[in-house]
């Protein structure tokens, strides 16, 4: 199967029966990369559009096209900016229907957006990573208590109730947490710049 180069811009197309040639477990791994990179994209076309409400419709056409041409993604190389070509294309089709508005991204500005966009990606990726590692430092209780907060969203006030203790005496520990995992997170990310 002949690969387009990374550099060509992407057109959108119709669904094909195509997708069924490859492996079940690609197209697994496919919609993985597809529903992991969804907040990103929609980040990236809301920003072309300068926060149009039609940006979910652009995102689900992007989704369309993404589809379609499944078959011609090359898991050697990362989904993202392969992605942002599609998202471009249909911003551009949204953009040239809607030429009426006044408001509109130049063809630069949309090649600067979506490079700074793929390094805040990247970037977030790696931090993200990071605090995965960081966060298996912590002891149970520490662990207890960011899962309490952050992920069940409780109240500190509740958190407080739970354990027995002052709500701030919870908010001092969430802080001190928070400020070693920044710490961590900062060393991790320096050490990975130095290997």
């Amino acid at each position: 199967m002949l690969q387009r180069p990374m550099s060509a811009e992407p057109q959108p197309t119709s669904p094909s029966l195509a997708n069924a040639q490859r492996p079940a477990e690609d197209a697994a791994r496919y919609v993985e990369l597809l529903i992991a990179h969804q907040r990103k994209l929609y980040a990236y076309i809301s920003t072309l559009l300068m926060g149009d409400g039609a940006a979910s419709d652009v995102l689900q056409d992007t989704n369309v096209d993404l589809w379609a041409r499944f078959e011609d993604f090359d898991f050697d190389r990362p989904f993202l900016p392969w992605a942002f070509g599609f998202a471009r294309q249909r911003v551009r089709a949204f953009r040239k229907s809607q030429s009426r508005s006044r408001l509109l991204v130049s063809e630069a500005a949309m090649a600067l957006i979506e490079n700074e966009t793929a390094e805040l990606a990247e970037e977030t990726d790696q931090r993200l990573a990071a605090l995965r590692r960081c966060v298996q430092n912590l002891t149970d209780r520490q662990t207890a208590l960011i899962v309490n907060r952050y992920h069940e969203k409780s109240s500190v006030k509740l958190i407080a109730a739970r354990l027995g203790t002052t709500a701030h005496n919870v908010a001092s520990q969430l802080y001190r947490i928070r400020q070693a995992l920044a710490k961590c997170i900062d060393a991790r990310l320096a050490a990975e710049k130095l290997s």
